[in-house]
């Protein structure tokens, strides 16, 4: 097995981190020559949809199992199984994922490998393979992020109802629940939906996914305004703004007495939930009572 050491030297070495020093080291280690012939393997090995460990614990069973009774060696078997495990350490660091994630009500800027920005807004994850980044610059996303994407290979940010692919630019993705919404800020974004609907956006211009449409959007601001710790709608359900006072304020609306169907034009901001809840009921007619992180609705 590793130690800790030989293991930190060993995730450097495929993040293409090690310095001449460190890579001498690793060389030096008797395992070097088949770790430099599994990662030439999983250049053409991809994620497997079974259970990796339970799979390799079964073959590993079948090879080292005796056939028949005879004089056992232990040295060879302990380095067999040390070998092994080295081998599952390799595929678990290859396949090993880094996860970012934020609370209601918080946001996160995230440096990524290739030294491309993400602003996460409240409620939202995002997750990327750790190692070669340079070869599959990939993340995927459940919420809402500001992305600013160095020039290089395909980028590409997923999520569960669209996708967008760039090169180098600057572009919000929503993707909550039911909701998908791209704006492209800077560059040239392609933007595709899960039933293959796609659009090329340009700074400025930005969609909504509709009724399962694409609709155009004009994006007027230099950057998303929940970044300033705002947000802004015109003629949205009040389904929808309400959901995001309840990702900003980590807050629980009851909303049964009350049509959430009606569309609301305004806006409110992160700092204050009185004054935000003001900004967005007051004007629909819409009585509120607020018991700890619950608020109930009612009308006037």
């Amino acid at each position: 097995m590793l130690n800790e050491n030989e293991n930190t030297y060993l995730a450097k070495w495929l993040n293409n981190d090690l310095n001449a020093e460190e890579l001498e080291e690793l060389k030096k280690l008797p395992e070097y020559d088949d770790y430099e012939k599994i990662i030439e393997g999983l250049e053409y090995f991809h994620t497997p949809s079974f259970d990796t460990q339970r799979s390799l614990a079964t073959t590993l069973g079948k090879i080292y199992q005796p056939k028949k009774a005879k004089l056992i060696h232990l040295k060879p078997i302990v380095y067999a199984i040390s070998a092994a495990a080295s081998i599952v350490l390799i595929i678990g660091i290859f396949f090993n994922k880094v996860t970012y994630s934020t609370d209601p009500g918080k946001q996160l800027a995230i440096t990524l490998p290739d030294g491309s920005s993400v602003d996460l807004n409240a409620a939202s994850t995002l997750t990327h393979q750790r190692f070669f980044w340079s070869k599959n610059r990939e993340v995927f996303l459940q919420g809402e992020a500001y992305f600013k994407v160095t020039s290089g290979t395909n980028f590409v940010v997923s999520t569960s109802i669209g996708k967008v692919e760039v090169l180098g630019t600057q572009f919000n993705v929503k993707g909550r629940s039911n909701e998908f919404e791209v704006g492209c800020y800077e560059g040239k974004v392609r933007v595709a939906t899960q039933d293959n609907q796609q659009k090329i956006l340009e700074k400025g211009q930005g969609v909504s996914l509709q009724n399962k449409k694409l609709i155009d959007k004009v994006i007027n601001d230099s950057e998303p305004l929940w970044k300033n710790r705002e947000s802004v709608f015109n003629s949205i359900p009040l389904k929808d703004v309400l959901d995001e006072l309840e990702i900003q304020y980590n807050i629980t609306f009851r909303r049964d007495k009350i049509d959430q169907n009606q569309l609301f034009t305004g806006g409110f901001n992160y700092d204050d939930l009185n004054i935000a809840l003001e900004s967005v009921l007051v004007p629909m007619g819409i009585n509120y009572v607020v018991n700890g992180n619950t608020v109930s609705l009612s009308p006037l």
